[in-house]
């Protein structure tokens, strides 16, 4: 299906991208993998930009769900990603911060 060219022009203004991954995703490494894939092949340098990366929903996950989820995130992205509830509020300010600095 992809994202789309039209969305990735508004990307290409963009200074930092904040890749949000859901909990829901069976395999959240496969869907970070995915995206980034389409980034690159889009060009116009959206993979060289600053990304924050950071695994959605996690109030949806149990103990063993969220760690097998975060490690599958952590392997794909490189980095350990930031964990985010709207619901709870959890990491809703630290992504916030991350997204300012």
């Amino acid at each position: 299906v992809g994202i789309g060219d039209r969305f990735l022009g508004h990307v290409e203004r963009t200074r930092v991208l904040l890749h949000l991954v859901s909990a829901q995703e069976e395999n959240p490494g496969k869907a970070y993998k995915t995206v980034r894939a389409e980034l690159d092949a889009y060009g116009h340098g959206l993979v060289e930009k600053v990304e924050i990366v950071a695994l959605s929903q996690v109030d949806t996950l149990d103990a063993d769900a969220r760690k097998n989820k975060v490690a599958s995130l952590k392997r794909a992205a490189g980095r350990a990603p930031m964990l985010l509830s709207a619901v709870t509020g959890e990491g809703v300010e630290a992504v916030l911060r991350a997204l300012m600095t």
